[in-house]
């Protein structure tokens, strides 16, 4: 994991927490954008977050944002769901 990296690596605690903020910002996406690379509706996203397929971060803004890298992992299980009850 990236985050294990940067906590176990021997720079600074400022260093860190500029490595932490930019992996971050690079990693997590909004439900918006989620919804957009699965090709589905916000409230099916929900309905994953809900099943616990998908796992949320809160910021403190109170947006709901996800690991960009979870979204993608779960995008052939959604395309199989699509294909099935597509038919």
């Amino acid at each position: 994991m990236e985050i294990e990296k940067i906590l176990t690596s021997t720079k600074s605690i400022e260093e860190k927490v500029q490595e932490i903020e930019a992996y971050y910002q690079s990693e997590l996406i909004t439900r918006a954008e989620a919804s957009q690379l699965l090709d589905v509706i916000p409230q099916s996203l929900d309905r994953y977050i809900k099943q616990n397929k998908l796992l949320p971060f809160i910021n403190k803004n109170r947006n709901i944002l996800l690991k960009k890298s979870d979204v993608l992992a779960f995008k052939p299980e959604v395309d199989l769901m699509k294909k099935t009850f597509n038919k």
